[in-house]
């Protein structure tokens, strides 16, 4: 449990020292707009821009899992696949090519108990629609790794619907982190917007 308070930590740094260099930019702005009467002219007025957007925050309402080793996942008793569970996805950056994100969450997994993560992703952007990446994970659950612990590289595909995002991941089988490969679908419906 401690690697996920370690992970936590240097999240919280990241998204202040973000904060941070934002505030530097904005000031650097307004210093020079004190001299340029054009920048003066087009200053806006009003609160100063927060670290925080709604419009880069949403939720994730986990759903369903499937097994296609259908055998092993009756005979070891991990064959939950209805997996209900929440948890928030903060994109830290959007640009043409991608999005940098964080996510934290938990939910009930295949062996029926509760699965909590925190992650720090990438997603390329293809098509309209498309993006394919994938996150860095701390996950713990009773159910892998034999409860312990562990950090795993997670792939994610995402299909943006505006309103809705459809997500499908992909967990392989790894030794006793994870005895049976899985597909996960969950879908993440934005804040903002």
């Amino acid at each position: 449990m401690s690697v996920l308070r370690v992970v936590l930590a240097g999240l919280a740094l990241t998204v202040l020292g973000t904060a941070a260099a934002d505030e530097g930019g904005s000031g650097a702005m307004a210093g020079s707009a004190s001299t340029n009467a054009t920048a003066i002219s087009s200053e806006q007025v009003g609160p100063p821009d927060s670290w925080f957007k709604l419009d880069a925050l949403d939720l994730n309402v986990y759903g369903f899992s499937y097994h296609p080793d259908r055998d092993t996942v009756h005979r070891l008793n991990l064959d939950n696949e209805v997996n209900p569970g929440l948890g928030l996805h903060y994109e830290l950056s959007d640009t043409e090519r991608g999005t940098t994100f964080a996510e934290i969450g938990a939910y009930q997994d295949s062996g029926a108990n509760l699965a909590k993560l925190v992650a720090l992703g990438y997603q390329f952007k293809f098509a309209k629609r498309w993006r394919i990446g994938g996150a860095l994970a701390v996950v713990h659950s009773q159910t892998y790794n034999d409860g312990v612990t562990f950090l795993a590289m997670i792939p994610l595909i995402t299909y943006d619907m505006g309103r809705v995002k459809l997500n499908a991941t992909y967990f392989p089988k790894l030794g006793h982190y994870n005895e049976v490969a899985a597909f996960g679908f969950y879908i993440s419906i934005p804040f903002g917007q």
